[in-house]
Formats: structure tokens, sequence, C-alpha cells
């Protein structure tokens, strides 16, 4: 038997939940998986998995075979200097077709990701850091190229253009979001998929 009090908790519930539902745009957009999300089973449609609706740029760490992701938040809406930064130091090196300099960026991102996982309680499934710092810069350095045609789709995404389908190897992938205009650029380390997501305006 559910007590009185049980039943105003599971009724909170469900209207939270409802209003969750009505507050989401009902479009394709929300199925693009370039926004701060994993989803443990890639199908038509993003309904697997998790997404921070709220954030405007992340790291995911995906463990494909475990079903399993984590999800570090760079920055959030609101937050728009920090986002604001990010991409405009993007499109500064992109202007001048400094991939260098755009690879530095993206390692600088890197870094604050790598040092916030590293401090997070290892309770639940986990990579190697240190490992993953040992190739995410080599695979940034090898990938430059198309890493530079990334950024440079994303910028074009900002002022209105399609989305991109990029490069797709067995351990580097990246793309913008048709609709969303979403940049995602993806390193494999192991067994583990690590995906930066920054979204184009905050």
């Amino acid at each position: 038997m559910i007590s009185g009090s049980m039943r105003a908790l599971f009724a909170a519930a469900f209207m939270v939940a409802g209003l969750g539902l009505m507050s989401r745009p009902l479009s394709a957009e929300n199925a693009e998986p370039e926004k701060c999300t994993c989803d443990a089973l890639p199908e038509a449609n993003q309904n697997n998995g998790a997404q921070i609706l709220n954030a405007t740029a992340c790291w995911a760490s995906q463990f494909d075979d475990l079903q399993w992701c984590d999800i570090t938040v760079q920055s959030l809406e609101g937050d728009a200097g920090a986002h604001a930064a990010v991409v405009a130091t993007l499109f500064g090196y992109q202007n001048g077709d400094d991939r260098a300099g755009i690879v530095n960026a993206l390692l600088d991102e890197f870094e604050q990701f790598a040092a916030t996982y590293q401090r997070a309680p290892r309770d639940v499934v986990s990579f190697d850091v240190n490992q993953a710092r040992n190739i995410v810069p080599d695979l940034m350095k090898e990938y430059e190229d198309a890493i530079a045609a990334c950024v440079s789709a994303f910028k074009e995404a900002t002022f209105g253009k399609g989305g991109f389908q990029g490069q797709s190897d067995e351990d580097f992938r990246c793309r913008v979001g048709q609709s969303s205009g979403w940049l995602r650029i993806e390193f494999r380390v192991g067994e583990v998929w690590l995906a930066y997501m920054l979204a184009p305006n905050a």
C-alpha cells in the first residue's frame, strides 16, 4: 500500500518529468548526437544514454562495450564568457589558417578535462587518463588538417550554412550538426571514445 506522502512524491516526480518533456522543443534537432550527449545504442533518434540540456561545451568518455559514459561539462548556458573565449580562439586561428593554433587550443580544453577527470572519485567505470594524455595529443597532431576542416565548417554553421561530416577513421571522427551547428570531435583511446562537443553559441 502506498502512503499519502509517497503518492505525493510520485505525483511531484511525474509533474517534473512532464514539465521537462513539455519544455523541450519537439524537433529533429534533439536527436543529433553532436550536443553534450552520449548514446549507448546509437539509432536514428537520440533515445539512449544521457544529454545535458544546458551545457555549451563538454567532454564525454563513452565505453561502447559496457554501454556506459561519463560527461564532463566545460561550460554552461549563462557562462557566456568562457564559452565565447573558446569559440573566438578557434575562429581566430582558423582565420589565419593556423592548424597548430587550433590544436593547441583544443589541447588546453583536453587538459582541463583530463585534470577534472583525474580528480573525480573512481568508484565507477573509468579510463586511463595518463594513457589518454599520451594518445590524444598525437591524434590531434596527426589529424590537424581534418580538425581544421571541422572547425572551419563549425564557423560556417554559425552563419547559417549546413552541417558537415568530416573524416571518420578507426581512432578519429569529427562532424558538425546539420541543424544544431554543434562541433563534435572524437578520439579513440583503447576501448573508449573521448568526444569533445562545443555549441556554436552560448
